[in-house]
C-alpha cells in the first residue's frame, strides 16, 4: 500500500471514531439522566458542551494547521480525547461528563479540520468530492455502529456474560455504571490511532503562516473572497436543513399523523439516519460518473421533491418520502466542502477551520423551526427548510472551482 492511500485509510479510521463518539453522546443521554438524577433541562447541557466545544475550536485548529505539522496536531487531539475520556471513567460525576464531552468535541472538531487539507494532498483535489463523500459514509457507519456495541457490551455487563473484552471490563467498572463500557473500549481506539500515526509518513508540508500578522493576512485574503463566504452560507444552509429535520420530524409525525414519537417516530428517526448513510454510496458512484456541481443541483432538486411528498402526501407517503430526503443529502456536505476547497489555490487549513464552523448551522435550525412553529404550527414551519434547500442549489450556478472532480467519462 502506497503512502497515500494509507493515508486516506487512517482519515477513514479517524472520521468513524468520530462518529463513534457523537452518536454514543446520546445514546448515553437516558442513562446518564437516571444514574445522576439529573433534569431534561441538564442533560441538554451534554450535546450543547459537545457541539459548543466543536464549534469554538474549528477555527483555531485551522490557524493551527497552517503553523504546525499534522502528527503533531493529531497526536494532540488524540492525547486530548484520551484525557477526556479518563478524565470521566475515573470520576464519575456529571459534572466529568460534560468537561469529558468539551474535550472531545475539542478533540474533533481538530481531527476533522487537519484532516480535509491533509486529505485533498493525499488524494488529489480532482478526487477529494468522492473521498469526502466516503469520509460522510465512515462517519455514518460509525455513528450507526456506536449504539450497537453501547448495547452488547452493557447487556453482557448486566448479565455477567464473561466474553472478551466484558470479562475484563467486569473487574474493573463499579456495579451499576455497565453504561460507561463503550468508553473503555473508545480509549484503546484512541491509543491504537496514536500508534498509527507515528507508523505513517505524512507529507512535506511547507506552512504558510509563521507568524500572528500572517495568520490575519490569510484570514483577511480568504475573507475578502466572495465565495468563501458563499460556501460557508450553503453550509450553514445545510447543516440547518439536516438537523432541522433530524430534530422535529418525530413531532411532526405525532402531531399530523398520531403516530406514537416512542416506536413509529423512533423507527422513522433511525432510518432517515441509515439513508444518511447508505446514501452516501450512490453518492460515491454518481461522482464518478458526473460533474460534483451536477450531482449536486439533481440532488438537491429530488431533496425538494421528497419533502413536498412528505409534507403534503398521506401518512404512509410521508413515512417513506422524509427519510428519503436524507438519501439525497448525503452528498451535499462533501460537495459543497470540496468546491471550497477547489476554489482557492491557498490557506487551506485556515479555510478548512473556517468551513466547519459553518456546522453551527445544525443548531440554528432546529431552533428556527421550533420558534416558528410555536407561532404557526409545526407543519406551517417546517416549509422553512425550502430555504436553506435553495441556497445550496444556488451552489450550482455560483461555483466555480479551479478544479473539477475527476470522472471515468
Amino acid at each position: 500500500m502506497t503512502g497515500n492511500r494509507k493515508i486516506i485509510v487512517f482519515i477513514n479510521l479517524m472520521f468513524f471514531q468520530v462518529g463513534l463518539l457523537a452518536s454514543m453522546m446520546s445514546a448515553l443521554i437516558p442513562e446518564m439522566i437516571q444514574t445522576f438524577h439529573v433534569s431534561y433541562g441538564m442533560a441538554s447541557v451534554l450535546p450543547f458542551a459537545y457541539y459548543a466545544a466543536f464549534t469554538l475550536t474549528c477555527i483555531p485548529a485551522g490557524i493551527a494547521g497552517e503553523r504546525y505539522s499534522c502528527r503533531r496536531l493529531l497526536v494532540f487531539a488524540f492525547l486530548f480525547a484520551m484525557t477526556g475520556v479518563w478524565m470521566f471513567v475515573l470520576f464519575l460525576r456529571f459534572q466529568t461528563s460534560v468537561v469529558s464531552l468539551l474535550m472531545m468535541g475539542s478533540a474533533s472538531a481538530i481531527i476533522q479540520v487537519i484532516s480535509i487539507p491533509l486529505l485533498r494532498n493525499a488524494c488529489g483535489a480532482e478526487n477529494l468530492a468522492f473521498h469526502t463523500t466516503l469520509n460522510q459514509l465512515m462517519y455514518g457507519l460509525g455513528a450507526f455502529t456506536s449504539p450497537v456495541i453501547y448495547s452488547r457490551l452493557t447487556t453482557g455487563m448486566i448479565h455477567g456474560k464473561q466474553f472478551f473484552p466484558v470479562n475484563i471490563l467486569l473487574q474493573i467498572i463499579p456495579k451499576g455504571f455497565e453504561w460507561t463500557s463503550a468508553y473503555w473500549l473508545f480509549i484503546l481506539l484512541l491509543l491504537s490511532l496514536t500508534v498509527i500515526v507515528f507508523l505513517i509518513r505524512f507529507p512535506k508540508e511547507g506552512k504558510e503562516i509563521t507568524s500572528a500578522n500572517a495568520k490575519n493576512d490569510a484570514y483577511r485574503e480568504l475573507l475578502r473572497n466572495k465565495y468563501v463566504i458563499f460556501y460557508f452560507l450553503a453550509i450553514v444552509a445545510y447543516a440547518s436543513c439536516e438537523q432541522g429535520i433530524a430534530a422535529w420530524m418525530s413531532q411532526y409525525f405525532q402531531d399530523r399523523h398520531g403516530l406514537d414519537p416512542q416506536t413509529e417516530g423512533a423507527f422513522i428517526l433511525s432510518l432517515y439516519w441509515l439513508l444518511l448513510t447508505v446514501g452516501c454510496f450512490g453518492g460515491m458512484l454518481l461522482l464518478k460518473l458526473f460533474e460534483s456541481r451536477k450531482v449536486l443541483a439533481g440532488l438537491t432538486v429530488c431533496a425538494m421533491i421528497s419533502l413536498i411528498l412528505a409534507l403534503y402526501g398521506g401518512t404512509q407517503v410521508s413515512r417513506i418520502a422524509f427519510p428519503m430526503v436524507a438519501a439525497f443529502e448525503s452528498v451535499m456536505w462533501p460537495v459543497i466542502m470540496s468546491l471550497a476547497f477547489n476554489s482557492v489555490a491557498r490557506h487551506h487549513e485556515a479555510l478548512s477551520g473556517f468551513m466547519f464552523t459553518a456546522t453551527i448551522g445544525g443548531a440554528l435550525g432546529p431552533v428556527i423551526i421550533g420558534s416558528m412553529g410555536d407561532r404557526f404550527g409545526l407543519n406551517a414551519s417546517l416549509h422553512y427548510l425550502f430555504l436553506p434547500f435553495l441556497t445550496v442549489l444556488s451552489v450550482t450556478f455560483w461555483a466555480k472551482p479551479l478544479i473539477v472532480n475527476k470522472t471515468v467519462r
